[in-house]
């Protein structure tokens, strides 16, 4: 299910959402009676702008979050900067043009306080600079209440609505940055065991190879030293004897060897870190040819789906991933790519991570290259074959 992963952020919001279109109800019943007593049905559509630019800003961060799965800032979203001009915009004509009785401007303030969550989507600085321009203008355009008193009035109103969002907000993202890194650390203990696991099968093989080998060896060459000695009627039975130890001696040689050629199974480790990351869609296409490599090069190029993922999580807001491993005419290829838009100001090249990886890569004789385009973020990690064969 594509919702699954933003359903427990959702199910916080209910109470927010609950107070700001009760609120919202409110300031609407109060301010219509004025507006009728007034003769001013004009402005009902005043109101109900404010209530749609409100309602789709609420549904563009809904969508946002069902189709990205976790919360983006963009100060450059022009469809809620939209919103926002047609609920301030809306807010400060009727402050200005509706003489209200000091109880109703208070209402006034309920047409304001329902954007305050939905400015989460901007910088805590952008939205609270608009906190305050929004809370001086309204004050200063209304006729009824002394200026300070409404100024603070609206602005520790917004400032808290924002907060209760923004303490949801940070919640849900330190549970995506925890799961994320506990599916990331799972990866790196199996990868460990692995190692500790192979290094006990290579201990097993030589041993194997010192002790059982040197030992039938030497049974082969007294066998052969007893057949210049034994009569002709034991020959069947001797031949016999050389027969198992020869075989013997053959299973040990192809014991050993299979010890020494086990190798980390990459697809394996993949999807048991996959599996634990609940923010992202994978699309995985690997080689059937190089599905097992030896543990070094499988913890590198784990490392680097790890720093791929680390990297669309964080700067910007892909759903999916697809991740190709392919064996090609000289070597190997890892193919990381999201579908995400990164943010303007996010320079890649500069990131520690994909630093220490490159030097990784360089280690084992590969090459790693980054580029940015429209449809997303690419990384490309290549072998020579000579690296990993």
């Amino acid at each position: 299910m594509i919702m699954h992963d933003a359903i427990p952020f959702l199910r916080c919001q209910p109470v927010i959402i609950l107070f700001g279109v009760v609120a919202w109800l409110l300031a609407v019943w109060q301010l219509t009676q004025v507006a009728v007593l007034q003769g001013k049905t004009f402005y009902f559509l005043l109101i109900a702008l404010n209530g749609i630019g409100a309602l789709f800003a609420l549904l563009r961060l809904f969508w946002l979050i069902v189709t990205t799965r976790r919360w983006q800032i963009d100060n450059h979203d022009g469809f809620i900067w939209l919103c926002l001009v047609m609920g301030y915009g809306s807010a400060c004509w009727l402050a200005y043009y509706l003489v209200l009785p000091p109880i109703e401007s208070f209402f006034l303030c309920f047409l304001l306080v329902n954007f305050a969550p939905l400015l989460n989507r901007f910088s805590a600085l952008v939205a609270n600079s608009i906190f305050i321009l929004t809370s001086v203008l309204i004050a200063s355009l209304q006729h009824t209440l002394p200026f300070v008193v409404f100024m603070l009035y609206l602005l520790l109103a917004q400032s808290a609505l924002w907060y209760m969002a923004y303490c949801n907000i940070a919640e849900w993202q330190a549970h995506q940055e925890t799961t994320t890194a506990h599916a990331q650390l799972r990866a790196t203990q199996q990868l460990l065991s692995q190692a500790v696991a192979r290094n006990e099968r290579t201990r097993i093989a030589r041993d194997l190879h010192d002790q059982m080998g040197h030992h039938l060896v030497a049974l082969t060459i007294q066998l052969q030293i007893l057949e210049r000695k034994l009569p002709e009627a034991m020959a069947q039975e001797l031949q016999l004897a050389q027969s198992l130890a020869k075989e013997l001696f053959s299973d040990v040689r192809t014991t050993v060897q299979q010890l020494h050629e086990e190798e980390s199974s990459f697809s394996v480790l993949l999807e048991s870190m996959l599996a634990n990351i609940p923010f992202l869609e994978f699309d995985v296409d690997i080689d059937s040819e190089v599905i097992s490599l030896d543990e070094q090069l499988a913890t590198c190029l784990l490392r680097v789906v790890q720093e791929a993922i680390t990297n669309s999580l964080k700067h910007s807001d892909a759903c999916r991933l697809w991740i190709s491993l392919s064996k090609q005419q000289d070597g190997l290829e890892l193919i990381v790519k999201d579908n995400g838009r990164p943010r303007k100001t996010v320079d890649f090249s500069s990131g520690k991570g994909l630093k220490g990886l490159e030097e990784r890569i360089t280690e084992l004789g590969g090459t790693l290259m980054t580029h940015t385009t429209e449809d997303g973020f690419i990384v490309t990690a290549y072998f020579i074959e000579e690296s990993w064969s």
